[in-house]
């Protein structure tokens, strides 16, 4: 039974039904994080962060109760499951049951929440610094383009500014990014306009409850100066622990690129399963992924892997 008190912060813990990864590219976080940013304020639900790992996610809220609360992640689960189908040529449940949740009632337990949350791209050894990392957000909370060059709009590529001026569009009829919009906003983007772009968006999307976090933390500077002292913890959310780096993901996702795997349509999630077994045997061979993590980045479950 969940549990709930008034001004609790409750750490959610979400991860697809095989365990299988979820975010392969760009587009798949920014249709995600889009989504929460209209939903949450859709349901006038405050969040302080979260992060986007390969096979699952993370979020900081603070709901008024638990109805606002599963309301706000049935409609995030139920939404994007649909676009991520519709672009994957996939049916059927995409996420794993209901959300796991756990409230944290004290300001200490609430920055140790929000620093766990923050540092789970350090803890798979993704990033040295959780501020490196793009899918935290973190960067974002003190800076506009924390990954590419603010773009000047009168010296930049039409392309880019329509681009641009699509998204402002989008952000102010209170709508998401879905797949379609998205490949065709960056489809005819060098990658240095990709990388302003994603920035862009990241931004103009910001949802982040920013105040307060400075309560918590006393600044935003010493909320990103916590996550370089100390990992948070978490016992509560039902996550499955693993010990294990992410790297293999990512370094399956460039071969997977590579071959032209990942591009609209995610043709990845498309093959037959002879092919998936030729290329689960060829990431074995290029990665340092373990069995386990192949058939998870494959939803391959033939016994050869």
């Amino acid at each position: 039974m969940r549990r709930h008190s008034q001004n609790a912060l409750h750490h959610t813990y979400k991860i697809t039904r095989d365990r299988g990864v979820l975010f392969y590219r760009p587009s798949d976080h920014l249709v995600y994080y889009t989504l929460q940013s209209v939903l949450s304020r859709r349901h006038h639900l405050p969040v302080l962060g979260t992060s986007h790992m390969y096979t699952h996610v993370h979020e900081g809220v603070q709901p008024v109760d638990l109805r606002q609360l599963s309301a706000y992640e049935h409609d995030l689960s139920s939404i994007f499951s649909r676009e991520y189908n519709r672009e994957a040529g996939r049916k059927g449940v995409l996420f794993s049951g209901r959300f796991g949740s756990a409230p944290k009632h004290t300001d200490k337990d609430k920055r140790s929440s929000l620093i766990y949350v923050f540092n789970n791209p350090v803890e798979k050894k993704l990033v040295g610094k959780a501020v490196a990392d793009r899918w935290n957000f973190l960067a974002y909370y003190e800076h506009e383009y924390p990954f590419s060059r603010k773009p000047v709009i009168r010296y930049c590529r039409r392309r880019l500014v329509d681009a641009i001026h699509q998204v402002e569009h989008e952000f102010k009829a209170g709508r998401y990014l879905n797949y379609a919009l998205l490949h065709r906003l960056f489809g005819p983007l060098d990658p240095e306009e990709k990388e302003q772009l994603t920035d862009f968006i990241i931004q103009r999307y910001f949802f982040f409850d920013r105040k307060s976090c400075e309560e918590l933390f006393g600044s935003l500077e010493r909320m990103v100066s916590a996550t370089e002292l100390t990992t948070g913890k978490e016992f509560e959310v039902g996550e499955t622990f693993e010990p294990f780096s992410d790297i293999p993901y990512r370094e399956m996702c460039q071969v997977a690129d590579q071959y032209g795997l990942l591009g609209p349509g995610m043709a990845l999630l498309r093959l037959p399963e002879v092919r998936k077994a030729r290329l689960a045997q060829l990431l074995r061979q290029r990665t340092s992924a373990s069995d386990v993590q192949v058939a998870r980045f494959l939803h391959y479950t033939a016994p050869t892997v």
